[in-house]
C-alpha cells in the first residue's frame, strides 16, 4: 500500500510539474484537457531463479577451475571428455620413435577468479565409457566415475586476455604405450566403439584450493591430444597425429555450493522463484550455474491515476548491475536476452527492437572512469502498451537470461541491484499522454475537440453531444 501511495504522488507531483496545455480555441468555454506527462516511478520486481540443469553437452567451449566468492559461494568446473579414435598405417620400411605426448589448450578468452594465481588440473581417466541420458543429453549437474588415482597433473598460469596456447607434456609411458599400439595395429583403433572402450575417456578435475576458472577452446585442434614422433629411415621425419575430442560426447560438469550467500536457500524451478526484496535487494544471474530472472511491474496500472485516458508514448527499462560486482575477477555479459511469458510462464516470443525484427540485448553501457552509470536498458514501449490496463491472467511477464551460448558455455554473471532507497537501480521510465474529459462552465457538457466545440451554442441539448473519448479533432 504503501508503495502504491508513493506511486500515486510521484505521478501526481510529476503531472503538476510537466503538464503541457495545447489547447487554445474557446479558452473562455473549454479549459485543455489534453497533457504530455513524464514518469520515472514505475517499479520493477525482479526476482531469481534457479534452473535444475543446463545442457553443456557439445559446446565449442569449456570451462576448469575453482573459485570461491562471497556472493556466488563455491563452485567447481569440470571437463569430461571421450576422444576420437584416429587413423594410422605404419610403413614397414620405417622405424618409429616417441617424441613427446602432448595436450594443446588454448583460451577462449572467459576466465572467473583471479588470473595472476596457478591453477592445478588432474586428469583422471573414466571408469566407463560416457553415455548419453535417457533424453540423450549431458548436463551441468551430470558426474561420472573415474579412476581413484590421477593419470597426470599439471599446473598453468591463466592468460585470458593473450589467449596464450597452454601446451602440457603427458607422460611419455602413456605416449609410448600408445605409439606401440598404432605400429602394432592393434585392433582398438578400428572403430570408435572400439576404441573407447579401450580409452573410456579422460576427466579435466580441478583442485579445490584454486581461485580462478578459465575458459577454453574445444575444436579439432584445442583440447586434443596430440602425438609426436619420429619416422626413421635413412633420415627423420617428424609426424603428429592428432585425437581430437568427441564433441557428442563431452561436457563441462558444474559444482556449485551457495552456503552462506543469498542464493543458499533458492531451490531450483520457476515456481521457487525469489524475490529480490528478499535476497538484500538484489538479483542474480549467471552462466553454467543456472541463475536467471523474472521482472514484472506490478504498479503499472497505477499511472491512470494521472487522468481518465493514458496514452504509453514510450517505456524504457533501465538495469543496474551492483557496484563493485564486476571488475577485474569477472565479466559482465556483453548481451542479455527477454522472453515475454504467459500467466503461466510459458514463452510467447522476444523483445524486438522497435523494427520489430531485431531482438534486443541490453545495450550493455560501460562507465569507464567513475562505474555509476554502467546499466542495460531495453525498450519496453510495445510491452508495456500491450500490458497497461490489464490484469491477473491477462498480464505478461519477462524473463531475462544469458544468451543460449553464454548461459552454456562462460560464467558470465550479473548482479542486479533493485534497492528503491537508492539511487542507480532498476527502473522503468515510461512517457505518457494522459486526457482529462472537462466540463463546460456553461453548458456543463463535456468538450473535448473541436467538433464539441462549435456544438457548444444554444439552443442547449438535453444530453451532450456524441464525442467519445479520445477525441479525433484536438482543439488547438
Amino acid at each position: 500500500m504503501k508503495k502504491s501511495l508513493y506511486s500515486l504522488f510521484a505521478v501526481l507531483a510529476i503531472f503538476c510539474a510537466c503538464q503541457d496545455e495545447n489547447s487554445q480555441l474557446g479558452k473562455s468555454l473549454v479549459e485543455s484537457s489534453f497533457y504530455n506527462v513524464y514518469a520515472d516511478t514505475c517499479s520493477v520486481d525482479i526476482s531469481t531463479i534457479l534452473l535444475d540443469s543446463i545442457e553443456t553437452r557439445g559446446d565449442s567451449i569449456c570451462q576448469l577451475g575453482h573459485y570461491r566468492s562471497s556472493a556466488w559461494g563455491e563452485v567447481s568446473a569440470t571437463y569430461y571428455a571421450e576422444y576420437s579414435t584416429s587413423d594410422f598405417t605404419p610403413n614397414t620400411d620405417y622405424t618409429y620413435t616417441l617424441d613427446s605426448l602432448v595436450l594443446r589448450m588454448i583460451p577462449s578468452g572467459h576466465f572467473w577468479g583471479d588470473t595472476l594465481t596457478q591453477q592445478r588440473i588432474s586428469i583422471y581417466r573414466l571408469k566407463n565409457p560416457i553415455v548419453l541420458d535417457n533424453d540423450e543429453d549431458l548436463y551441468n549437474s551430470t558426474v561420472l566415475p573415474t579412476e581413484d588415482a590421477p593419470l597426470f597433473s599439471f599446473t598453468f598460469t591463466p592468460c585470458p586476455g593473450r589467449k596464450k596456447e597452454v601446451s602440457v607434456r603427458l607422460p611419455d609411458s602413456w605416449g609410448q604405450q600408445l605409439l606401440n599400439d598404432l605400429v602394432a595395429q592393434d585392433d582398438y583403433f578400428d572403430t570408435q566403439d572400439k576404441f573407447k572402450k579401450k580409452f573410456p575417456g579422460l576427466a579435466f578435475v580441478p583442485e579445490n584450493d584454486g581461485q580462478c576458472i578459465t575458459g577454453f577452446m574445444v575444436n579439432d585442434s584445442a583440447m586434443s591430444i596430440n602425438l609426436h614422433y619420429q619416422e626413421v629411415s635413412n633420415q627423420r621425419t617428424g609426424q603428429v597425429l592428432t585425437f581430437n575430442v568427441n564433441t557428442d560426447y563431452a561436457y563441462t560438469g558444474i559444482r556449485h555450493d551457495p552456503t552462506g550467500t543469498h542464493l543458499a536457500s533458492l531451490k531450483s524451478g520457476i515456481e521457487n522463484l525469489v524475490h529480490s526484496s528478499d535476497m538484500g535487494c538484489l538479483a542474480y544471474m549467471q552462466g553454467l550455474t543456472g541463475y536467471y530472472n523474472q521482472l514484472e511491474f506490478p504498479y503499472l496500472n497505477s499511472l491512470g491515476s494521472a487522468g481518465q485516458i493514458v496514452s504509453i508514448e514510450s517505456a524504457t527499462l533501465y538495469l543496474y548491475p551492483l557496484a563493485r560486482s564486476y571488475n577485474e575477477v569477472s565479466q559482465l555479459p556483453n548481451d542479455i536476452r527477454l522472453y515475454i511469458t504467459d500467466e503461466n510462464n510459458v514463452l510467447e516470443d522476444y523483445v524486438y527492437g522497435s523494427d520489430g525484427v531485431t531482438v534486443q540485448t541490453g545495450d550493455l553501457t560501460i562507465d569507464e572512469m567513475y562505474g555509476k552509470e554502467t546499466y542495460y536498458s531495453f525498450d519496453l514501449t510495445e510491452f508495456i502498451r500491450n500490458n497497461y490496463g490489464t490484469s491477473g491472467i491477462k498480464r505478461q511477464k519477462l524473463l531475462m537470461s544469458l544468451t543460449d551460448e553464454e548461459s552454456t558455455t562462460t560464467f558470465n554473471q550479473v548482479i542486479f541491484t533493485n534497492d528503491p532507497e537508492q539511487e542507480r537501480q532498476c527502473r522503468l521510465d515510461v512517457r505518457f499522454k494522459i486526457y482529462n474529459e472537462q466540463l463546460n462552465a456553461i453548458t456543463g457538457f463535456p468538450f473535448c475537440c473541436a467538433v464539441c466545440v462549435r456544438q457548444a451554442s444554444p439552443p442547449w441539448p438535453r444530453t451532450p453531444p456524441t464525442c467519445p473519448p479520445p477525441c479525433t479533432e484536438w482543439a488547438n
